[in-house]
């Protein structure tokens, strides 16, 4: 196994920079086009992903999050009106909740989309080689 050296530390600070920065790139760009945050963004397209539907807690570890604060989060989402919540109908499981993208969240989250898509485009994926491409999806599967 190699060694802790300045170099994998270099490295290390340098990925954990270049991602915070483009995250908060996406971050500032959906919110000044569609009033999105990228955590809301997230969560509407991991929903999406599900088909439009799924468990709050299968949501909440899809997004690595703690349930507590991404409680607040729904809260805010469901304020908007982009998803909805619903309590399981089966009464041995009363803890169980649902939540379903609405038409308007289905709405915003294809209108960011675009915008999210074209950012990952410019930022990321135009500046890589395939060659790139397949160097980190090797180095990625090995930190996966």
């Amino acid at each position: 196994m190699p060694r802790l050296d300045a170099e994998r530390i270099a490295l290390w600070r340098q990925f954990c920079t270049i991602s915070a920065t483009l995250q908060r790139r996406l971050d500032l760009a959906l919110i000044e086009e569609h009033g999105l945050p990228l955590a809301w963004y997230d969560a509407l397209t991991e929903i999406r992903a599900a088909g439009g539907s799924m468990r709050v807690h299968e949501l909440c570890k899809m997004l690595d999050e703690v349930p507590s604060s991404f409680s607040r989060r729904l809260d805010r989402l469901e304020g908007e009106g982009y998803v909805r919540r619903q309590h399981s109908p089966q009464p041995d499981d009363r803890r169980a909740v649902t939540v379903s993208l609405t038409a308007d969240g289905r709405g915003v989250w294809r209108d960011a989309n675009i915008t999210y898509r074209r950012l990952v485009q410019e930022h990321f994926a135009k500046r890589l080689t395939d060659t790139d491409i397949a160097a980190l999806q090797r180095v990625w599967g090995k930190l996966g």
